[in-house]
């Protein structure tokens, strides 16, 4: 007989799998409201639903964003009950569908919040304050994971690219602060 290794046994974790399963059932059964949405979902031509899926899905990721900043941007959303999935084609000489682009809505709102947060730049460096931002920097990025560090590293090296950019271009080329040891070893790799 196999020793008692103290942990969940498989019929423990087979109840805790059906009781989870038995929890999204009836979260799925009991919302009148997803009903609805698959009787809808499936009234649409199949070739609309690809798009339309990424419209919802992107428009459920910008509520999250938006909620998750308002308190830096002072934005809040609201849906809107007039909105349509679909653009009326009016080009009929060439019949070629015409492509929108993105919503001027979404770069305005992005636009506020790096311009909120840039205007907050010089505060970073201010006695006492570079201290405790960097210490609760410090901790935030070891409680991340690989995945969103990644980010990390990858927008400082496209905002470092930005401002090479910029000052090749003789926009803004007045001297910059002090650079810290690693900005000094980034710059130096080239």
């Amino acid at each position: 007989m196999p020793a008692d290794t103290g942990g969940p046994s498989g019929l423990d974790a087979l109840q805790t799998l059906l009781a989870t399963a038995r929890g999204l059932v009836t979260d799925l059964t009991t919302d009148p409201l997803l009903e609805r949405i698959l009787r809808a979902f499936r009234m649409l031509p199949e070739a609309d639903r690809e798009p339309i899926l990424r419209v919802l899905e992107k428009d459920a990721a910008w509520r999250r964003v938006v909620e998750e900043t308002s308190g830096a941007t002072g934005i809040t959303v609201c849906p809107n009950p007039h909105a349509s999935l679909y653009v009326h084609v009016l080009d009929q000489v060439t019949r070629e569908p015409l492509v929108p682009g993105p919503l001027q809505r979404d770069g305005d709102v992005i636009r506020l919040g790096i311009e909120t947060f840039v205007r907050l730049l010089p505060l970073f460096f201010q006695e006492g304050v570079h201290a405790q931002w960097t210490a609760a920097a410090r901790e935030i990025v070891r409680a991340s994971d690989a995945e969103l560090r990644g980010f990390a590293v990858r927008l400082a090296r496209e905002v470092l690219a930005l401002v090479d950019e910029a000052v090749a271009k003789g926009v803004g080329a007045a001297p910059a602060p002090t650079a810290s040891v690693p900005e000094q070893r980034h710059r130096s790799k080239g």
